[in-house]
């Protein structure tokens, strides 16, 4: 059927919208964007660490607020996951960020079990999702996805070598999360050692066939600067 048979078939009550720009799929992306922005986003980072080491001063640091915590103590029986989770806005973009903290990791005499509370938290978070998109009316749009985004694991900077510890800890987490490596306080060393100390760690990790986040380098403008970044350094005087 022609145009103007179509048009002139068409009820005198008929409305005609006016384009206010252009409609087309090469417009998908900005419609992503709008709809993402507005929406907000969620972020979920686990930090694990020794008591003290410095993870809510790199929190603070990194989204340049003041998160409220209470200084752990060296005498817990055992590690326990403390979860906050904090409305942020920056210009137009809301942040819903879900900061997950590993209280008395390490400082415990035998530490054998000390990433059994960590393993069991993250296969907590996908087994909650998991029962609520079995759900028959899900309501994903509005669910709060705890799901661990990152695990920043903050290393002491002994100049020597990991502990034992922290390869047991990061294999088994490595299938389960991306995981950063963070040298903590690294001030308090030189920088020759420090990158003694990275070299020293990488070849450790890859050894031990442990698997942590890499940074992508597909992208011109940042692949210099991420191919150096398997390990991040973090320095309480220079932040």
């Amino acid at each position: 059927m022609a145009v103007a048979e179509v048009q002139k078939n068409l009820a005198p009550e008929a409305r005609h919208l006016k384009l206010n720009g252009h409609v087309g799929f090469d417009s998908l992306p900005d419609q992503l964007v709008n709809k993402s922005v507005s929406q907000g986003f969620s972020f979920n980072i686990l930090c694990v660490g020794e008591t003290g080491i410095g993870k809510s001063t790199l929190m603070d640091t990194l989204f340049n607020t003041h998160f409220d915590s209470t200084p752990s103590t060296h005498d817990l029986p055992g590690v326990k996951l403390k979860s906050h989770t904090y409305e942020l806005r920056e210009s137009n973009v809301n942040l819903k960020l879900t900061l997950v903290d590993t209280s008395g990791f390490g400082d415990q005499i035998n530490k054998e079990n000390s990433f059994e509370s960590i393993t069991d938290y993250i296969n907590t978070q996908f087994e909650a999702y998991l029962q609520e998109e079995l759900k028959i009316k899900r309501s994903l749009d509005t669910y709060h996805d705890t799901r661990v985004h990152v695990c920043l694991y903050f290393i002491t900077p002994t100049g020597h070598s990991l502990k034992a510890l922290d390869l047991v800890t990061m294999k088994r987490l490595d299938s389960k999360v991306n995981i950063i490596p963070v040298i903590a306080k690294a001030d308090t060393i030189t920088k020759a050692e420090l990158q003694k100390f990275k070299l020293k760690l990488m070849s450790e990790i890859t050894s031990n066939g442990i698997q942590i986040y890499q940074f992508p380098t597909d992208d011109e403008t940042v692949a210099d600067l991420n191919s150096t970044m398997n390990v991040s350094i973090y320095g309480t005087l220079t932040m």
